[in-house]
């Protein structure tokens, strides 16, 4: 364990457990990235100890759904204190980032054209799902066929009232169009049950 990581050691454990047990190995291994024109980091100004700081990334890394988001809130609020909206954007976005894992997303990055969500290369794709799917956007939500292809989402940030939006509109605006996004994309990567 000391020469691998704790991490590294728990996965190769539990595949020699998979294979013990005359199971397949977990599929291969991705890694999912999102990159989100939104503040998402901790301030020195709520966690002041590098030490406190860099364990708590750990922690929200760790996040996967909306529970344990909740349990790392509760502690944050317990510890430090009110949340800052960039931290609660870190844990919006570890949320995103397992749910997007799980839909088979290689990366979800926001562009000056919209958001862009692009599929593993072997991802098992249900693709007589994938009109609908589009359908239900109203021409929001097109495919672009290029190279390895992509989901884009269009996105205006518009200006209502003779104002621009505030920053954290523009932010609510991003993580709404992402969450929603990647809802519907894990709806196309599951098959439905045989009868």
């Amino acid at each position: 364990m000391e020469a691998v990581g704790y991490d590294m050691y728990c996965k190769m454990l539990n595949e020699a457990v998979q294979i013990l047990k005359g199971e397949k190995p977990v599929q291969e291994e991705f890694d999912t990235t999102i990159d989100l024109q939104v503040d998402a980091f901790i301030p020195a100004s709520y966690i002041k100890s590098e030490y406190q700081k860099l364990d708590m990334y750990k922690r929200i890394a760790g996040v996967e759904n909306d529970g344990e988001r909740s349990d790392v809130e509760d502690e944050l609020v317990d510890r430090f204190g009110e949340i800052p909206s960039a931290v609660q954007n870190l844990l919006r976005i570890a949320v995103l980032k397992a749910q997007a894992h799980l839909a088979g997303l290689q990366q979800v990055c926001q562009k000056p054209d919209g958001i862009r969500f692009y599929f593993r290369p072997n991802a098992k794709i249900v693709s007589e799902k994938i009109p609908d799917m589009l359908e239900s956007y109203q021409g929001r939500l097109k495919y672009i066929a290029v190279d390895d292809g992509y989901f884009l989402y269009k996105m205006k940030i518009d200006i209502s009232a003779g104002r621009p939006k505030s920053k954290q509109e523009v932010t609510e605006k991003i993580f709404r169009a992402a969450e929603g996004v990647v809802a519907a994309l894990q709806e196309i990567t599951r098959e439905e049950p045989q009868e």
